[in-house]
């Protein structure tokens, strides 16, 4: 793809698109200056890259301009695409990056625009498209409008990465600023807008077992820490039993978030039966369920410190009679696992 005749240039009902060339020099230019106030909230404010991004345009690295068909004032130009960071053989990955420039900003044009842009990443290159599989953009958390506009095309929030690029405010103060992610896959396109997350549910089981000196079976701070630590990391809430109040309340909490949880509670051998039945009520796979609490036994291995036991919910159910449809070789012993992975 590129500039030159024959190169792909989609139209729309309002606009057009084309890689860039040197004739977009100049209107590319005053585009950007009547737009530096509104781009100088999220994005560096150059008028001369244009310039500079037509030397290193290549397979892998791509520029587009989107371009209305009905002009007005003294430039055509709606938006810029960069598309980098462009990945290939298992990944067929790229990165994009826009801008939308006034007087056309805030009217439908750019989003009509990066639809054919789009088109374009996920044809195959030999009928003159990239050949993408993924494509994806960074937005800054207070970037509504942004992400809005990438939710109505059909990307799906992937992750968010704290500190992910320094980047300057309006006022040209300089720091590094958090991102979330948002993908949008070839076998996907054209998307439905605002699709639903495709993230899986993610569930764990933090435990621990009732020690001498606990009262009403109160978990130890080793095993709320533990919780808390998981939870953050997973990025999910964290549902106590204690704070539930009921086995019944905590469930119907798991049950109700669509993005699961880590479930804290201290349990004897004879509480497996009802946390299996809990978690198939959620429509979950006990099985599949991993476990990590703490032991009331001192680990050898750690020297003193504390040890962890970590097993999945179908040895730990098994082990304690509970009836389950999955097998287990592990071996209850009071506030331990022997599991032979382990071992």
């Amino acid at each position: 793809m590129s500039s030159e005749p024959g190169a792909p240039q989609p139209k729309g009902s309002r606009v057009w698109v084309a890689a860039v060339g040197e004739q977009d020099i100049a209107p590319y230019r005053r585009a950007v200056e009547q737009s530096r106030q509104r781009l100088a909230r999220w994005n560096p404010v150059d008028p001369d890259d244009l310039g500079r991004a037509l030397s290193l345009q290549s397979r892998d690295r791509r520029t587009f301009l989107i371009h209305v068909l009905t002009p007005e004032g003294d430039h055509d130009i709606v938006g810029k695409v960069n598309v980098s960071d462009v990945v290939r053989g298992r990944f067929e990955s790229a990165a994009m990056g826009y801008d939308a420039y006034d007087p056309y900003a805030g009217r439908g044009l750019f989003a009509e625009g990066l639809r054919l842009v789009l088109n374009l990443l996920f044809t195959p290159e030999d009928a003159g498209g990239m050949g993408l599989h993924r494509v994806h953009s960074a937005v800054q958390p207070g970037n509504v409008r942004s992400a809005g506009l990438l939710r109505s095309l059909g990307f799906q929030r992937e992750g968010f990465s704290p500190r992910m690029l320094w980047l300057p405010d309006a006022d040209g103060n300089h720091a590094w600023r958090d991102h979330d992610s948002y993908v949008v896959l070839r076998d996907e396109w054209p998307a439905q807008p605002y699709p639903t997350a495709r993230g899986r549910r993610v569930v764990a089981l933090v435990t621990g077992v009732p020690s001498p000196g606990a009262i009403n079976g109160v978990p130890g701070s080793g095993t709320t820490n533990l919780a808390r630590q998981l939870a953050a990391e997973l990025r999910v809430p964290l549902f106590s039993r204690d704070a539930a109040g009921s086995a019944d309340v905590l469930w119907a909490l798991l049950a109700d978030s669509p993005v699961g949880g880590v479930v804290e509670s201290v349990l004897r051998p004879d509480d497996a039966r009802h946390v299996v039945e809990g978690l198939q009520r959620c429509g979950l796979d006990p099985a599949a369920v991993p476990r990590s609490g703490a032991s009331q036994r001192r680990s050898r291995r750690r020297r003193g410190r504390w040890g962890w036991d970590r097993c999945c919910l179908s040895t730990w159910a098994r082990a304690s009679g509970a009836r389950t449809s999955f097998g287990s070789r592990c071996r209850w012993s009071p506030g331990w696992f022997q599991c032979p992975r382990q071992r």
